[in-house]
Formats: C-alpha cells, sequence, structure tokens
C-alpha cells in the first residue's frame, strides 16, 4: 500500500513538472510579444525581456507586476470602447507568465524558444524623413523629489506648405524621456519655457502627435480612397512638452522628431485636425474634497469622423472620460479612464473610425482627487487648486483628432496605422548571402520565400513581426530535415486576414542561432 502510494505521488510530481510552463516554449513568446517593446536593450523598460536569464532574475518582480495589473501599462477601459494596439495581456497569457514565476522560472528546451523580435535602436519607421526637427541639448533639472517639465519651440524652416503623413519621435535618452507632446505653432509666437520645470505645454495649439514608452509612431491612415494627414505651414514652428521623471537630474537628452510628408499633389486628400474640443476653465478644486468637474460641446454642425481621443489633466485627476450623444440619444463612447495616471498619457486610436452626425453633443466628466489621500498630491497638506498652466495647477481637456466624414469611414480598421505608405525604401539585407538566406521576391504582392540550407537536421522557429515588436504571423516553429527548405508567407497574418502593405521583420532561430532581416509588403 505505501509502494502504491509513493508511486502515486512520483507520478503526480512528474505530471505537475510536464505541465509546468517554460519559458522555452511558453513564457517567452508573451514576453516578446505584449513586453518587449519596452523592455529590449534599447527600450525604456529598466531591463530586456529578450532573453531567459534577465526574465529569470524579475521573476518575482514580474509576476507580482503582472498579478496586480501594473504591468503593462494601460488605462482606458476597453469595455467601453475599443482601440488599436490595446496593451492588454489575456487570461492565458496572463496565467501563463504567472505560474512560469511561481514555479521558479524553468527555461526548458532554449532550442524550442521562439525568436525573438527585432528592434531598431534608432527610429522604427523606414526611410529617411523629410524633416527632423531637433531640440538643442537640455539637461534635466528634475530632482528626488519633483519632476521636470519643460516646453522647447523649434523652427521648422518651411518655406511651404506640407502635408504631414507620419511623425515619430526620437527620444535622445530614452530612458529619462518619459513623455513628449508635439504641437505645431502656425503663428511661431510660443516661447521655449525651461527655467521653472512646470510648463505642460500650449491649450490652444494643435496637439499632432505624442511619445510615450511603448507608443508607435502617429501615422494618418490612408490607402487606395483616400490619404489622410495634418498640414505643417510655412513658416510654423514646433513645440515640444517634454517630462523628464524625478531623479534624472543631471542627465542630458536632445529628442527629435521625424516628420514624412506626402509627395505633391496628394490624391484624394483629406485634412486632419486636432484640438481640445472639450475643455473646461471654470471651475475650483477644494482642499479636502474629491470634484466633479464636466464640459460639454453642443449641437455639433457638421458629420464628423473621429479617430483618436487623447485625455489631459495633472496630478490631482482621478479619473476622466468622454462621449458623444447622437440626435436620438445613443451614446458614441470614446475613451473611458476610471485611474487617471498621469505619467502614462497616450493617444487613443480607436480600433475604427468613429461617426459622431451632425447634431450630436460632445460630453465631457472628470474627477479631481484633492484630499491628502491622493498620494500625486503636490501640495502638504492640500491647497485649493484653480485651472492654470503649471502642473501645480489643473486641466481638463480632451484632444481629438478629427475629419470631415465621408461614407464608410465608420468601417475602416485603423490597423493601417501600423504601416508607412514610403517609396524607394531598401530592405537593408546586403549580409544575407553570407547567412545562406535567401528572401526574395522583396518587395512582394502576394508571396514571399524564405529558403536556407540546414547541415543537419534541426530545430527552426520562424516569425514576422511588425516594426513595433509584435508578431504577425507564426511561420514555422519544429524540426526541419537536413538540406534546402523553404517557408512560404502569403502576406496573412495568424487569424488569416491580410496584412496591410508596408515594412515587416522575419526573425528566425536555427539551433540557437538568430537570423533576422525586413521584408517589404507592397
Amino acid at each position: 500500500m505505501k509502494q502504491l502510494l509513493l508511486s502515486s505521488i512520483l507520478a503526480f510530481a512528474s505530471i505537475s513538472a510536464l505541465a509546468q510552463p517554460t519559458w522555452s516554449e511558453d513564457a517567452a513568446e508573451v514576453f516578446f510579444d505584449k513586453c518587449a517593446k519596452c523592455h529590449n536593450p534599447d527600450g525604456v523598460g529598466s531591463f530586456s525581456l529578450l532573453d531567459y536569464s534577465t526574465a529569470y532574475d524579475y521573476r518575482s518582480l514580474i509576476q507580482s507586476y503582472v498579478e496586480f495589473n501594473i504591468m503593462p501599462p494601460w488605462f482606458a477601459d476597453s469595455s467601453f470602447q475599443h482601440y488599436f494596439d490595446e496593451r492588454i495581456l489575456t487570461e492565458y497569457e496572463r496565467n501563463t507568465i504567472i505560474d512560469w514565476a511561481d514555479g521558479g522560472g524553468l527555461e526548458g528546451d532554449p532550442e524550442l524558444a521562439p525568436p525573438p523580435p527585432v528592434f531598431d535602436a534608432e527610429q522604427i519607421l523606414p526611410g529617411t524623413p523629410d524633416l527632423v526637427v531637433e531640440m538643442p541639448l537640455y539637461m534635466s533639472k528634475a530632482t528626488e523629489g519633483a519632476d521636470d517639465y519643460v516646453c522647447i519651440s523649434l523652427p521648422t524652416g518651411l518655406t511651404g506648405d506640407r502635408i504631414v503623413k507620419s511623425i515619430e519621435v526620437i527620444p535622445g535618452n530614452p530612458s529619462i524621456v518619459h513623455h513628449c507632446l508635439v504641437y505645431v505653432d502656425d503663428n511661431n509666437d510660443y516661447a521655449t519655457d525651461t527655467i521653472g520645470g512646470n510648463c505642460g505645454g500650449p491649450t490652444v495649439e494643435p496637439l499632432m502627435a505624442g511619445y510615450t514608452p511603448g507608443a508607435r509612431p502617429t501615422i494618418f491612415p490612408g490607402g487606395d480612397d483616400f490619404n489622410a494627414g495634418m498640414i505643417l505651414a510655412e513658416g510654423s514652428s514646433v513645440v515640444l512638452a517634454l517630462h523628464y521623471p524625478h531623479g534624472s537630474y543631471g542627465e542630458y537628452d536632445q529628442t527629435k522628431v521625424h516628420f514624412y510628408f506626402y509627395e505633391e499633389p496628394v490624391a484624394d486628400f483629406r485634412e486632419i485636425l486636432a484640438g481640445p474640443f472639450i475643455q473646461n476653465w471654470d471651475f475650483e478644486l477644494p482642499a479636502d474634497e474629491i470634484t466633479q468637474v464636466d464640459a460639454a460641446y453642443d449641437d455639433v454642425a457638421f458629420d464628423l469622423t473621429i479617430m483618436s481621443a487623447f485625455p489631459h489633466m495633472h496630478l490631482l485627476g482621478k479619473s476622466i472620460e468622454t462621449y458623444a450623444l447622437d440626435p436620438i440619444g445613443d451614446t458614441i463612447p470614446f475613451v473611458r479612464i476610471p485611474k487617471w495616471d498621469f505619467d502614462w498619457q497616450d493617444f487613443y486610436w480607436f480600433e475604427y473610425m468613429q461617426k459622431m452626425p451632425a447634431g450630436s453633443d460632445l460630453r465631457g466628466h472628470a474627477s479631481f482627487d484633492n484630499t491628502s489621500a491622493n498620494p500625486h498630491n503636490p501640495s502638504d497638506p492640500p491647497v485649493d487648486v484653480y485651472p492654470g498652466f503649471n502642473t501645480t495647477d489643473e486641466m481638463f481637456l480632451c484632444y481629438f483628432h478629427i475629419m470631415g466624414y465621408e461614407d464608410g469611414d465608420e468601417f475602416v480598421n485603423l490597423d493601417s496605422l501600423n504601416t508607412i505608405y514610403l517609396e524607394d525604401l531598401s530592405t537593408g539585407e546586403a549580409a544575407l548571402p553570407d547567412k545562406k538566406i535567401t528572401v526574395y521576391p522583396n518587395p512582394f504582392d502576394e508571396t514571399i520565400a524564405i529558403e536556407y540550407n540546414l547541415a543537419e537536421q534541426s530545430h527552426v522557429s520562424l516569425f514576422v513581426y511588425d516594426l513595433s515588436g509584435k508578431v504577425v504571423r507564426r511561420l514555422y516553429r519544429g524540426e526541419q530535415e537536413q538540406g534546402a527548405q523553404s517557408v512560404v508567407w502569403d502576406g496573412n497574418t495568424d487569424a488569416g486576414t491580410e496584412v496591410a502593405n508596408g515594412v515587416y521583420n522575419y526573425s528566425m532561430l536555427i539551433e540557437g542561432n538568430h537570423y533576422s532581416g525586413r521584408i517589404i509588403k507592397k
């Protein structure tokens, strides 16, 4: 009887060990797909999650942050509205990370690991930008107890109006640039402010784009039917509103912005406008109280297409939401953030563009916590706070990217923001023949073949990633025989939908050796 019991225990232990998630076969793919865009050697994350040893060292911290929904950082309520590129773990992904860490962070067979995503330390968008605006070298004045918020005005030098199709912010020092908002100043009269450390940025100038850790470049939608973009006027300036976190004093930054223009003339051009269409400058936040503040824009004059929402508050913000009521009273949800975090502001691009009919009423609601229970309250004890431009004041704004509505806009999937339509792209793969890997035709239209020769039977994994490191297609993962091999990609995702035109990376592991390159879908 004792022998039977012992056998049962050993058998159960063996089954449990087999079921335990490992890095190679389970956790690595989740980290690569959902975490690595920040946590890579050149990312803003404090450590990389592209290798097993580092993930193992941080497994307890990772488990805790995932269990308490601190990571990945995502603050919008996705049950209210769906957004492009939501940073949300599925239940399976969440459990995989927790179980892997809780089980001791087993590596498994390293040859079975998926190929890592490929990141460019300098820029994501391919090609040469048409305009580069770069700030002077700046030293952060953030102390251990206070962040540094500065505004820097930079002339574009344009001698004529240009239509912008994409914008990428390149932080000069990713470890200290927590956010950078990009405004356009057509009148060239907004002054640089790097003295007080409290400049939150313009409030009436159009907000073009922004950078937060893990954010993708801003790429305005375009395709066969229309080309949308924003106008950068002749003689205009660009204003960068930057946030350097506490403790970064003495470190230097020289952030720059890459602008890509449409070639003139632009066929089927549709202008995108951006502005704080919901705002309130007439409120008071009494000390030791939680205050509700509303804002409204009634009776919209035209049918509009809404592409994104960017809510903005300061340190006392508790929650914020904005939506529209159409002429028959139905709600058009835009964004709801139940737990506001000033350090993680972002543009929320909708999964599908939203139609707001003429006669709709735009609404906003915010809650502010001006009590000592708010750990972000800059005043101790709390004091009465009013609207203002410094971070110790408060704001209630919500910016939108909008354009005039045309039939069918609400069916446009903004996954097109994941690609860029640039001409004369180079794959940058001159070294590939040395690896005995052939990729053709590249660029491709319908299919592309990745061919290579194996000296012996090998375990091969081959994935396609987009430029932000998100897995697009798992092409192959398993054993292959010795000799010539060919894997064909039909340009579809794992879900079977065709990818948009643009640039992608293939990444492959052959017996633990890593190879990668760019491929272009045209």
